[in-house]
């Protein structure tokens, strides 16, 4: 089977769509107990994260998002994806989402791929909006979202209720 790779491409690495064959490295890039803070669920085994990966590979052909997988070397690094695309309203938005492996994080990994799948998607679909969200605790995934090109629009105070806690949440978002 042939790589779908997103262009333009990183002189660093490969953006190419997910696969089952990713299963291992897409489990493993959530697991450590940084990237577990940072979402509501994280696979808890390797079922759940076959489970989530077939729902984002769902999402490619109905045309409701696309999820790439970020290569070095043939090593899976970690994603960064585009959901919640609705066209059908032609409300002409969307949500950004990534997660890096542990040991490639702090490289600006996420954020060119961010970047990358950020410039596609607004051309691919049209997109006028673009958001994405992060805890306010996590001044990474901030930074991220900061060096690509995208701005604070917000705080949204207790928004997710997790482990006996509120949560509050940052909206960024980038318009075309």
């Amino acid at each position: 089977m042939k790589k779908t790779i997103l262009k333009p491409k990183s002189r660093r690495f490969i953006l190419r769509h997910i696969t089952s064959k990713d299963l291992n490295g897409y489990f493993e890039s959530q697991q450590d107990k940084d990237a577990k803070k940072g979402f509501m669920r994280v696979p808890k085994n390797l079922k759940e994260a076959k489970k989530e990966l077939q729902e984002k590979l769902n999402a490619l052909k109905k045309k409701t998002g696309e999820t790439f997988a970020i290569e070095i070397n043939g090593e899976y690094v970690g994603y960064v994806e585009i959901h919640d695309l609705n066209q059908k309203y032609h409300e002409h938005k969307g949500i950004i989402g990534y997660c890096i492996c542990k040991k490639f994080r702090g490289k600006g990994i996420a954020t060119e791929a961010v970047k990358l799948v950020t410039d596609y998607a607004f051309k691919k679909y049209k997109l006028k909006r673009i958001s994405g969200w992060c805890r306010t605790f996590n001044k990474a995934s901030a930074r991220v979202l900061e060096k690509a090109r995208y701005k604070l629009e917000g705080i949204m105070r207790k928004n997710k209720f997790r482990d006996g806690k509120y949560l509050d949440d940052m909206i960024w978002a980038k318009l075309k």
